[in-house]
Formats: structure tokens, C-alpha cells, sequence
């Protein structure tokens, strides 16, 4: 039996406080290290950047962390798929226009994309300048961790 891999990025920008959860998560899941002889887990710190995705390609599973409004409580997590999403097709002016849908339908065009996306949100307390988590998703950080951490063991354990 081949080895499922299982891509995490986390994406973000670690500039505007929780706004970049995702980077936030995607250290902390590293520094941990998670290893295991049944799977492949690389764990990206995605950043801003529109081609964080690339590195899943072909993967049996994508999970991506971001910041999310979805109008819940600050520090609410939530869980989706990029089909639950509905997002408006818009006109790129710009590779700096694209979002993170925008990445996921491009690789589905071009055939790259991960065999199962889910997309691990949570909603901001506060989005303004600054270096580090406000004190609500700073103390939300492990549950969120534990959170990734569960979702890359569902793919081990449907891969039985």
C-alpha cells in the first residue's frame, strides 16, 4: 500500500494580527513534527503568497488554514469545503488578485488538484496591523491545532 500524503498550508498575513491564523497554526503544527510510517505530512507556512498551493498537487488530501468572516463569534472555527463556497467569478487584473479560490479552480483546471480539499476557518477577533494574535485566537491556538491534527487523521484513517 502507497503512502497518502496530506498537504496543511497554512495561509495569512502574520502583519494584521489574526489574519494570519493560519501561518500561526502551520508553525505550531510543525514544531511539533508529525510523522508516521503510514503517511506523508508537509506542513506549509503559505503566507500571502498565491502559490503556497502548488506543493499539493497531486496530494490525496489539502487542508488549509485561514482567516475567515463568516459572521460567527470571534474565534469560531469552521470547516468546509471549497464547493460550500460561493464565490462570484471576477476578472483578474493581476497574479496579486488571486485568492485562494482562485488557486484551488486553477488547479482543477489545469488537473492538479488534491484528490479531497477542506478548509479549516476561523473568524478574526481583530484584523489591524500588528505581529501577534490578539489574546481570544492566541488562546484558541492549540483547539485549532487539535483541530488540523484530527482532520489529517480522518485521511489516515479512511486510507485503511
Amino acid at each position: 500500500m502507497s503512502r497518502k500524503r496530506v498537504v496543511i498550508v497554512g495561509v495569512g498575513n502574520v502583519l494584521l494580527k489574526d489574519e494570519g491564523i493560519g501561518v500561526h497554526v502551520a508553525r505550531a503544527i510543525r514544531e511539533m513534527g508529525l510523522a508516521s510510517s503510514d503517511h506523508e505530512v508537509q506542513v506549509i507556512d503559505g503566507g500571502t503568497s498565491p502559490d503556497a498551493l502548488d506543493a499539493a498537487e497531486g496530494a490525496d488530501k489539502l487542508i488549509i488554514v485561514d482567516a475567515a468572516q463568516g459572521g460567527g463569534e470571534p474565534g469560531t472555527v469552521y470547516r468546509f469545503r471549497p464547493d460550500d463556497v460561493s464565490a462570484e467569478p471576477r476578472l483578474l487584473t493581476s497574479l496579486h488578485d488571486l485568492g485562494l479560490l482562485d488557486s484551488l479552480r486553477m488547479m482543477e483546471l489545469i488537473g492538479k488538484q488534491p484528490r479531497e480539499t477542506v478548509i479549516i476557518a476561523v473568524e478574526p477577533a481583530e484584523i489591524a496591523w500588528g505581529l501577534e494574535l490578539t489574546p481570544l485566537l492566541k488562546e484558541k491556538l492549540p483547539e485549532i491545532v487539535r483541530r488540523v491534527i484530527e482532520e489529517q487523521s480522518l485521511t489516515i484513517t479512511s486510507a485503511r
